[in-house]
C-alpha cells in the first residue's frame, strides 16, 4: 500500500492517470474526493455514465470525514453552521474583550472569530498550544501590558469556544474531522482496504494532509493525490508548500509533462502557448486567431451584454451550453446581473450562488413580521407594509396599497402607527401580538413560515415555478435553521434570533449541466474542461482581488508568533500567488475558445483600470491582438444592425438608425379632450409655469391629480403654518406692527400658536413636534420685533388678496392676458401707505 503523488500542469493527463486508477479500484469501494459540491455532482454523472464502474463513491472532504467517522466508530455530534454561530456568540459574550476595543461590537466580529478558530483547527493547533504561543509572543516584546492583554483576549476566544463545545457535547466540522482521524488512528483496521483518490485540489490544509497521511501510512490503503503543480513556474508559487510537504510521504511521485492533445486543433497552438508561458518571461509571440479574444465594455451592464452576445454566438456555432463557462471573481457581486442579461439574450444559465434569505419573498415577509413583533423599537412602519405584501397574506392586495398610502401620506414611522392605519381598514394583525408573547419565538416563527408559504396556494395542487421554488428553498432553509436553534435547548434572545435569520443564505440550485451555461467562480472550474471559457471582470481590485488582512493576526504578527513560539501560521495578506493561480486555472480550462473581458469605465464614465493579467496575456500574443478587441462602450446605446445578437436588438438598431419622427406641435385640445380639463376658463400662474416646462407634467399633476404617497414636505408644511399664524395676527391686529403695537402682536402670536392646527413633522413624536413649534414661535417673535423697529408703519390692508375665484367672496376679477387667457391667484399681503 502506498501514497502516489501525481503532479503536473493543467492538461497534463493527470485526470486520465487519477480517474483511471479510480475506475480500476471502484469495484473495491474506491472513494473519489473532489474539492467542491459542484465537482462532486459533475463527476458523479461522469462515473455513472460509465457502466463498468460499480461500487465507487464521489465525496468532498467533509464527506470523507463523515465516512472516516462511520468506519472508525466515532460518534461526535457535529454542530450545524447556525448552531456554531450561536456558540461563537455565547463565547464572545463570556470573554473579556476590553483589550480588543470597540471592534468587538461590530457586525463582522462573529464571522472573524469563527474564521480564526476554523483556521487554527485546520492547522491542527490545540487551544493549549495557541495560548502558550500567544503568551510567548506577548513576552517577546518585553513588559507591554497592552500586548499581553490583547494576546490573552485572542487566545481566550479559542479556549472558551472549545470549552463551550465540550459543555454542549458537540464538535464543529473541523474538530469532527480531526477527532474522526484520531479515532481511525486508534483502530486503523476498521477502514478496510477501500482506496482513496483526491483529484482537483490545488492546495491542502494541514488537516487534509493529516487525513492523507493517516490513510496512506497508518491505515495502509492506496491513496492517490493529484495536484496541479510544476516546479519553477510562477503560476504555482503559492502551491509549492503543499507539494513539498507531501513529497517525503509519497512512495511514488509522477511528474507528468505538459500536453497539448486536449485542445481543439484550430486552437491548439495559441491555448497551449498561453498555458506554457503565462506569468513567465515573455518570449515568442503567437497570433491566437479566434482562439483567444478580448472584450472591452463601458460599465457592468455593457460587459454583461457583450459577454451574452458572444455566448449566444458560440451556441449558434454548435457549442453545447454545458460546454461553456462564464467565470466571475465574485458571484455574489455580479451573478444576478449576468443571469438577467443572459436570459434577455436567450441564453439559459445555471448558477450555484446563494441568495440572502431576506432577499426572497418569504424571507422578507417573515423577517418583517419578526421585527414588528420582537424588535418593534428598532423597526419602522415600512416593516409592517413589507409583511402585508407577502404573496397570499391578504385576499385583496389593494388593501396593502391602501395601508402604505396612509403610512406614507401621513408620515407614519412606527409599527404602532402603521398598525393603527391597518386597523382602520379592518386588519387586526393579532399574529404580531401572539409572536411577541410566545414563550418559544423560534417555534412560533416556524409556524408562521409554513403559513406564509402555504397562503397563496391554499386548496391548490400547484406546481412551483422558478420564483415559487426559490420560496420553497427559503422555507426549507429557515425551518432547518429554527430546528437547529431549538436543538441547542436554550431560548435565543429576540434580537439575536432576528440577526441570525437575517444572515441565512438560501442555496441556489445545484447545476445539472444540461442545456445551460455555467456561471461560476474560478475555484469551481479548476477540475473541469470547457470548450469555451469567458473570464469576466478583469479589473484592478476585482481580479486580482486585493489582499484581505486577517483581523486578529496580521502577517507581521504571524511572523513574530513563529519567531517567538515556533507556531507557524500561513501568511494571509499576500494574495498575488493565489490570484495568479486562479487566473491560470481559468485560462487553462478552455479547449477551444478563451474570452477575456474587462471594463474601461464604470457606469458614470469614470475610467476603470483593467487587470494586469490582460497585459500578461498580451505579452504572449501577436502585436495588434488588443486592437482586435470587441467593444461596447457607454455611447453604444444600441448594437450595430449587422451585429445585433437578438431580434429585439436588431429592431432597436433599425429604429435608432431610421428617420426621426418629429414631435407633434402642441395645438388646442379637441372638444372631447377639452371637456376633461378641470380648469377651462381660468388657470393659475403655477399651472402656466408647469405647462411651459412640461405639458405632460402639467397634465398629470394639475389635471389628473393622482393621489400622492409622500406626505407634505417639511418645508411646505412649515411655510403653510407660518402663513396661517401671520394671517391671523395681521387680520386681528388691524394695523401696522410698530413699537406701540408690537406687544399686542406678540400676544396675538401666542393665541395663534395655541389655536392654529399643527400639521408639522408628521409621523414623529409629540416632543419633536412641540420643539418645532417653539422654534417657529421664536422665529416669528424675532420677525415681529424686526418689523416694529424698521419704521415702515404701513398697515396691511389685505391679507390673502385673491383674484379670479368667481365662486368665492371676496375675490377680485381674474387677470386677463393677451389672447383671452385668464389667470387667477392670491397675493399674500398688501400694505398701503
Amino acid at each position: 500500500m502506498a501514497l502516489t503523488l501525481v503532479l503536473g500542469p493543467a492538461n497534463s493527463a493527470k485526470a486520465a492517470e487519477v480517474l483511471g486508477a479510480y475506475r480500476a479500484a471502484a469495484r473495491r469501494g474506491a472513494i473519489l474526493v473532489v474539492p467542491t459540491a459542484l465537482d462532486r455532482e459533475h463527476y458523479r454523472r461522469e462515473v455513472l455514465a460509465d457502466c463498468a464502474v460499480l461500487g465507487g463513491e464521489v465525496l468532498t472532504f467533509p464527506g470523507l470525514a463523515r465516512e472516516v467517522a462511520r468506519r472508525a466508530g466515532y460518534g461526535g455530534r457535529m454542530l450545524a453552521p447556525l448552531q456554531r454561530e450561536l456558540v461563537l456568540r455565547a463565547t464572545i459574550a463570556r470573554t473579556d474583550l476590553a483589550a480588543i476595543g470597540a471592534s468587538a461590537a461590530s457586525a463582522g466580529f462573529v464571522p472573524a472569530v469563527g474564521g480564526l478558530i476554523a483556521e487554527l483547527e485546520r492547522a491542527l493547533v490545540t487551544p493549549q498550544r495557541f495560548v502558550a504561543a500567544m503568551r510567548a509572543w506577548a513576552g517577546s516584546a518585553g513588559s507591554d501590558p497592552e500586548r499581553g492583554a490583547y494576546a490573552d483576549a485572542v487566545a481566550s476566544l479559542y479556549r472558551e469556544y472549545i470549552r463551550e463545545l465540550d459543555r454542549l457535547g458537540r464538535v464543529d466540522a473541523e474538530l469532527f474531522a480531526w477527532r474522526a482521524l484520531d479515532a481511525l488512528r486508534a483502530e486503523p483496521g476498521r477502514w478496510g482496504q477501500a482506496p482513496v483518490v483526491l483529484y482537483g485540489f490545488d492546495d491542502l490544509t494541514a488537516l487534509e494532509r493529516d487525513a492523507i497521511e493517516t490513510l496512506a501510512r497508518i491505515v495502509g490503503t492506496e491513496v492517490t493525490v493529484s495536484l496541479t503543480y510544476e516546479a519553477g513556474r510562477a503560476a504555482f508559487a503559492g502551491r509549492a508548500e503543499a507539494v513539498e510537504e507531501l513529497r517525503p510521504l509519497a512512495d511514488r511521485v509522477l511528474d507528468l509533462p505538459a500536453s497539448s492533445e486536449h485542445y481543439a486543433p484550430a486552437s491548439q497552438t495559441a491555448l497551449y502557448h498561453l498555458e506554457r508561458g503565462l506569468f513567465e518571461m515573455a518570449g515568442e509571440r503567437v497570433d491566437p486567431g479566434s482562439a483567444i479574444r478580448l472584450l472591452e465594455a463601458g460599465g457592468e451592464r455593457a460587459e454583461a451584454e457583450l459577454v451574452a452576445a458572444h455566448v449566444a454566438e458560440r451556441l449558434r456555432a454548435g457549442v453545447p451550453a454545458d460546454e461553456i463557462a462564464v467565470v466571475l471573481r465574485s458571484l455574489s457581486a455580479s451573478a444576478a446581473l449576468f443571469e438577467r442579461v443572459l436570459a434577455q439574450y436567450g441564453v439559459a444559465a445555471q448558477c450555484p450562488a446563494s441568495l440572502p434569505f431576506e432577499h426572497t419573498p418569504l424571507g422578507s415577509g417573515l423577517l418583517a413580521l419578526a421585527r414588528c413583533a420582537l424588535a418593534e423599537a428598532d423597526a419602522g412602519a415600512d416593516e409592517l407594509v413589507r409583511y402585508l405584501r407577502v404573496p397570499g397574506m391578504l385576499a385583496r392586495r389593494e388593501v396593502a396599497d391602501a395601508v402604505e398610502t396612509i403610512v406614507r401620506a401621513t408620515g407614519v414611522r412606527t409599527v404602532a402607527g402603521a398598525r393603527e392605519a391597518a386597523a382602520k381598514l379592518g386588519l387586526d394583525l393579532e399574529e404580531i401580538d401572539a409572536l411577541r408573547e410566545a414563550t418559544d419565538p423560534a417555534a412560533e416563527l416556524a409556524r408562521h413560515a409554513r403559513r406564509l408559504f402555504a397562503a397563496p396556494r391554499r386548496r391548490q395542487a400547484a406546481t412551483l415555478d422558478a420564483a415559487e421554488e426559490l420560496d420553497a428553498r427559503a422555507l426549507t432553509t429557515v425551518l432547518g435553521a429554527l430546528a437547529e436553534l431549538s436543538e441547542l435547548g436554550d431560548v435565543v434572545p429576540a434580537r439575536e434570533l432576528i440577526e441570525t435569520l437575517a444572515a441565512l443564505e438560501v442555496r441556489g440550485q445545484t447545476p445539472t449541466g444540461a442545456g445551460a451555461v455555467l456561471l461560476a467562480e474560478p475555484p469551481a472550474i479548476r477540475a473541469r474542461r470547457f470548450r469555451a471559457v469567458f473570464v469576466c471582470g478583469l479589473q484592478e481590485g476585482e481580479f486580482p482581488r486585493p489582499p484581505m488582512p486577517e483581523p486578529f493576526l496580521s502577517d507581521e504578527r504571524r511572523w513574530e508568533l513563529a519567531a517567538a513560539s515556533g507556531l507557524r501560521l500561513r501568511p494571509r495578506e499576500d494574495a498575488v500567488a493565489t490570484e495568479r493561480y486562479l487566473f491560470y486555472a481559468c485560462a487553462s480550462r478552455a479547449t477551444e475558445t478563451l474570452v477575456l473581458s474587462y471594463r474601461s469605465s464604470d457606469e458614470e464614465g469614470n475610467p476603470a483600470p483593467r487587470s494586469p493579467f490582460v497585459a500578461d496575456v498580451a505579452d504572449l500574443l501577436a502585436e495588434g491582438w488588443e486592437e482586435r478587441r470587441a467593444r461596447r462602450l457607454l455611447a453604444n446605446v444600441v448594437w450595430p444592425a449587422a451585429g445585433a445578437p437578438t431580434a429585439r436588438e436588431r429592431a432597436r438598431a433599425r429604429a435608432a438608425a431610421g428617420p426621426r419622427i418629429p414631435a407633434p406641435a402642441l395645438g388646442p385640445l379637441d372638444p372631447v379632450a377639452f371637456t376633461r380639463v378641470r380648469h377651462r376658463e381660468v388657470v393659475s400662474a403655477g399651472a402656466l409655469e408647469s405647462y411651459a416646462a412640461c405639458p405632460v407634467k402639467w397634465l398629470v399633476e394639475r389635471e389628473l391629480r393622482p393621489q400622492r404617497l409622500e406626505p407634505e414636505s417639511d418645508g411646505i408644511a412649515r411655510g403653510n403654518y407660518v402663513h396661517g399664524v401671520l394671517e391671523r395676527i395681521f387680520a386681528e391686529l388691524g394695523t401696522a406692527v410698530t413699537e406701540r403695537t408690537v406687544e399686542r402682536a406678540q400676544e396675538l402670536l401666542e393665541l395663534a400658536i395655541a389655536e392654529e392646527p399643527v400639521r408639522l413633522a408628521r409621523g414623529r413624536g409629540s416632543t419633536e413636534r412641540a420643539a418645532l413649534v417653539r422654534e417657529i414661535e421664536a422665529d416669528l417673535r424675532r420677525y415681529l420685533a424686526q418689523e416694529a423697529t424698521a419704521g415702515w408703519g404701513w398697515p396691511p390692508r389685505h391679507v390673502e388678496l385673491r383674484f379670479g375665484f368667481h365662486d368665492e367672496r371676496p375675490s377680485l376679477p381674474p387677470l386677463e392676458l393677451a389672447g383671452g387667457l385668464r389667470v387667477r391667484g392670491a397675493i399674500d399681503r398688501v400694505d398701503i401707505d
